[in-house]
């Protein structure tokens, strides 16, 4: 018979690779962010993770946004699904209907999210997804052309927009990019929903009409005062590429202004020379609008083969240090109260109306329209550039008639 010491040394060294097995894990983590156009701070992140959780290694599984969808949820709903997911709003409404995702416990960090943004997370039933970056949409200006025009600070309203534009075209510079996708879609959405006329909700549940709004009708015909200025040629701003020659023509110095989203900050600023502020979007008074998105998050597949892992690697970002390291990287907000930002300087400004009541949320990233309204209105917009002086309601009305397939 054998003696307990034996028994005790036999059970220690059974354990030993089930310990060791438990302990190398390789945790794959699919996301649209960490390749090297957008590495948002995730090569040094994982580095630091790996340090701290010696059992696990990261494989990051790169995946383009439009790619993503069609890549990643065949494996959900299969056996190969990776164990940490990224998630936007439309993603992870989509994933948790299906019962493809694992709900997160609502820890201390929970009730510091956002309100708005804390419900449109929460709607429906529980969380699912780790919030992690807030994006502005704002407006680009190039000081340095500005300057030239004898101009020392950046617009804050529509009406220093269309004095600016005078004096830029008096001066030879091109005034604004206003592409039929993101700046003059985004430019006029704020429009609309600054003016207050109805919560964001109702425009997406149809329960106030695009074509009906007087506050939308407007913003439209701000888009044609513009042009009204100077700032921009609709018909030719109509058949502009927004994320091509758009950015490339504000990243050369041929436009003193372009309405678009921080993410671009990164970018720029590895231009030589660019001198240029991010402000909010110009609105009917200063200081204009914060037009915050929500860009993305963790979530934890329901056939993750790691879940304990995926968890550690999720709580990871709760740190204030390791949030900040991404934020900084995408020169982004945080989604907490008190949490670190990661916006720079050059957009002081933009920062400041954000935490000082002048956040807006961009509709879609927070479920309040649904996503095929975004795809209309970045259509027809081309349509209303390439002719301002019609009626907006015939824009408009496109937009319905996609709220209404919608609901």
């Amino acid at each position: 018979m054998p003696s307990m010491k034996s028994m005790l040394l036999a059970s220690v060294f059974a354990s030993v690779p089930v310990v060791a097995m438990a302990g190398e894990v390789t945790l794959e983590v699919a996301a649209w962010k960490g390749n090297a156009a957008e590495p948002a701070g995730l090569p040094e992140l994982i580095k630091t993770f790996e340090q701290a959780n010696p059992g696990i290694k990261i494989k990051l599984s790169y995946v383009s946004r439009n790619d993503f969808d069609t890549a990643v949820s065949p494996r959900l709903a299969g056996g190969n699904s990776p164990d940490v997911v990224m998630a936007d709003m439309a993603l992870m409404r989509q994933w948790a209907r299906a019962g493809l995702l694992s709900e997160l416990d609502k820890g201390d960090w929970f009730a510091k999210i956002d309100p708005t943004l804390r419900e449109a997370l929460s709607k429906g039933k529980g969380n699912f997804v780790f919030p992690l970056e807030v994006i502005g949409i704002g407006n680009f200006v190039n000081m340095d052309l500005l300057k030239k025009a004898g101009i020392d600070k950046a617009p804050q309203t529509v009406d220093e927009v269309k004095a600016a534009c005078k004096a830029l075209n008096a001066s030879g510079i091109q005034p604004m990019v206003m592409a039929p996708g993101f700046p003059a879609s985004v430019f006029a959405m704020a429009q609309g929903l600054a003016a207050g006329e109805a919560p964001a909700d109702d425009y997406g549940s149809g329960k106030a009409p695009f074509g009906e709004s007087k506050a939308f009708s407007d913003a439209l015909a701000t888009v044609h005062q513009l042009e009204e200025a100077g700032c921009f040629k609709g018909k030719e701003q109509a058949g502009v590429d927004p994320w091509s020659t758009g950015l490339q023509e504000f990243k050369a110095g041929h436009f003193a202004m372009m309405p678009q989203g921080a993410w671009n900050i990164s970018a720029f600023s590895k231009v030589v020379g660019l001198n240029y502020v991010f402000t909010p979007l110009p609105g009917p008074k200063a200081p204009g609008v914060a037009f915050d998105l929500f860009g993305f998050g963790w979530a934890l597949p329901k056939h993750s083969a790691h879940a304990d892992a995926a968890k550690t690697w999720i709580d990871f970002f709760k740190k204030d240090e390791n949030l900040k390291i991404l934020l900084e990287g995408e020169a982004a907000g945080s989604p907490f109260t008190g949490g670190t930002t990661g916006t720079p300087a050059l957009a002081a400004s933009y920062e400041a109306t954000r935490t000082g009541g002048g956040l807006i949320w961009y509709p879609i990233g927070v479920g309040q329209w649904p996503s095929a309204v975004e795809v209309e209105i970045f259509s027809s917009m081309a349509g209303f550039l390439a002719d301002t002086s019609a009626s907006p309601k015939d824009t408009l009305s496109k937009w319905d008639e996609v709220v209404e397939d919608q609901n």
